[in-house]
Order: structure tokens, then sequence, then C-alpha cells
């Protein structure tokens, strides 16, 4: 019982590491790329949202190898991703202003949709 409660909060964890991770990233970005190749040198132009986002990110692939360890890929893979995307939709319209087509919001729907199929009982 304990261990399942366990493995359900890390895998709600590591939906959020990689999402808010991925988010933090972009905004990293805003002022260049965190690491460029110029002038024949690795140049670092790192900033506290790139910092924090590498480490949401790797603290993600951790919980990640967690997962996989102890469910199956096929499942745990699709299941959580399809979180990922939904809420990386979301924070993009939010926080970036990105676009809400039609388009996008019937495909977030598919997943939505699939993660459901996925979890009904045969």
């Amino acid at each position: 019982m304990i261990n399942l409660l366990l493995s359900k909060i890390i895998l709600v964890l590591y939906i959020l590491t990689t999402s808010c991770g991925l988010v933090i990233l972009k905004l990293g970005t805003r002022s260049g790329l965190p690491i460029a190749y110029t002038n024949h040198r690795l140049v670092l132009n790192l900033n506290v949202y790139s910092v924090s986002g590498f480490f949401l990110y790797g603290l993600s692939f951790i919980l990640y190898i967690y997962l996989i360890s102890k469910f199956d890929l096929g499942y745990i893979l699709p299941f959580a991703l399809g979180f990922v995307y939904a809420i990386v939709f979301l924070a993009s319209y939010l926080i970036f202003k990105e676009a809400f087509t039609p388009t996008k919001i019937i495909g977030i729907l598919l997943i939505l949709s699939g993660l459901v199929c996925l979890n009904l009982r045969h």
C-alpha cells in the first residue's frame, strides 16, 4: 500500500518537475541560449532560470528512472508525457502568450482521451 502511494507521489513529482523544468528553461532563454559556441569557445550564459530549469529537469530524469523501474515503459511514458504536454500547453498560453488554436486544443483533447483509454480495465 505504501509502495503504491510512494509511486503515485513520484509520478506526480515527475510530471511537475518535467513541466516546470521545461517552462523555466524557456524563461531562461529570453536572454539568449544558456550554452553557445562562439569564436571557437564554449560560452555559458547562465541565469537563475536556466540553472533552475536544468536542476528541475535533472531531478525529473532521476524520478523517471525510478518510474521505469517500477512500471511498464509502454504505460508510464505515454501516461506521464500526456500530462506533461497538457501542463506545458496551458503554461505556454498563460506565461508566454502562445496561441490556443483549435488544432492544438483538439490535439490535447486526443492526448487526454488516450490517457483515459490507457487506464480502462480490460
